[in-house]
């Protein structure tokens, strides 16, 4: 009912629109209004006759024309930035800057996003939570986790956050904290320059506090329009500092790491990454981080998010434990 009330209503004409994008669909109608972004097969078009967005498959698309300057995700891990026009049918062109124009099909059109001229605008953030009280012990557990990210033309960075505090009668609290920030610089042929900058406090492993800082190179060896499969590897600097007797250590190691992206399953979102950190300095030292999220989407920008956090270190402090994990599920929210 609704894709058919926005099928007769793209007919009318809107020239007191700031903006008009033009959208052609198979059924020979077309719509008008400013394009947002194309993500997970899903175009986003807000409109001057309502209040919330349009939603529109992809797939009945065969033209578009953007008026505003666009950064485009393409298959093989190509990536474009300028204006968009289909010229043809199931085709588009991109006009960069240089006036240096491409042609692509539209099957091969992973993501577009409009390049807001607004530094604020190019940047989103989510956040979710967890928590759980139980009778017993007086148990209680709050979890809390952010993310926020950045992209413009050639740059790509994301900083995260996640902290635990558990507490229970007659035990020790447990408390987590876990920041990273890292950045990538877009090179040609899928490869890209990446550096990470990170901080870890852990009771289960008796880390007072890790930072670490790495720098490397990595390649996507996949990417289609439904997922992606990295690769990469580098080197990493640890300055550790412990809640027991285990002295001051700082370290170097190298690292390899993968990177594996389902982002276009409907609502449905799958990510998961794993390093593996082989020291330098300290011998046959080996560490390892796990993570996987599970997102589904809600309306009104919500989701339900399941997460999975794994750190193993096989020469762990003296009263710390080699291994330690999180588990947290609950609601988020996201913004821009």
């Amino acid at each position: 009912m609704r894709f058919h009330l926005l099928f007769l209503l793209c007919t009318i004409s809107f020239s007191l629109y700031s903006q008009n994008d033009t959208i052609a669909l198979k059924n020979g109608k077309k719509i008008y209004g400013e394009i947002k972004n194309i993500q997970s097969n899903v175009l986003t078009v807000e409109t001057s006759y309502s209040d919330s967005d349009f939603k529109i498959n992809f797939k009945e698309v065969t033209g578009i024309k953007i008026q505003k300057i666009c950064f485009v995700l393409l298959t093989k891990g190509r990536r474009r930035t300028g204006y968009v026009k289909s010229n043809k049918s199931n085709y588009f062109t991109i006009t960069a800057k240089n006036k240096v124009k491409e042609t692509f099909k539209l099957t091969d059109l992973i993501s577009l996003d409009e390049l807001s001229e607004e530094f604020w605008d190019r940047f989103k953030f989510n956040i979710d939570l967890n928590y759980n009280l139980t009778k017993a012990n007086k148990a209680s557990q709050f979890v809390i986790e952010g993310n926020l990210s950045y992209r413009d033309l050639k740059w790509i960075s994301n900083s995260s956050f996640s902290a635990l505090n558990s507490k229970q009668e007659n035990t020790a609290d447990i408390q987590r904290t876990e920041i990273k920030a890292d950045i990538k610089r877009i090179l040609p042929k899928k490869w890209y320059l990446l550096s990470n900058l990170g901080f870890l406090s852990n009771t289960e492993q008796a880390i007072e506090s890790r930072y670490t800082i790495s720098t490397g190179i990595g390649r996507y060896l996949l990417f289609t329009q439904k997922l992606s499969l990295g690769f990469n590897f580098g080197v990493n600097f640890n300055i550790e500092k412990f809640n027991d007797a285990t002295n001051k250590n700082s370290s170097s190691e190298l690292y390899v790491g993968s990177e594996f992206d389902m982002f276009d399953f409907n609502d449905f979102k799958l990510i998961t990454n794993i390093n593996l950190f082989l020291s330098k300095g300290e011998l046959r030292r080996v560490r390892a981080d796990y993570t996987i999220n599970i997102q589904y989407d809600l309306p009104l920008n919500l989701y339900i998010k399941t997460g999975f956090k794994f750190n193993y270190d096989n020469q762990s402090a003296i009263t710390g434990s080699n291994s330690d994990y999180l588990f947290t599920s609950g609601f988020g929210w996201s913004f821009n």
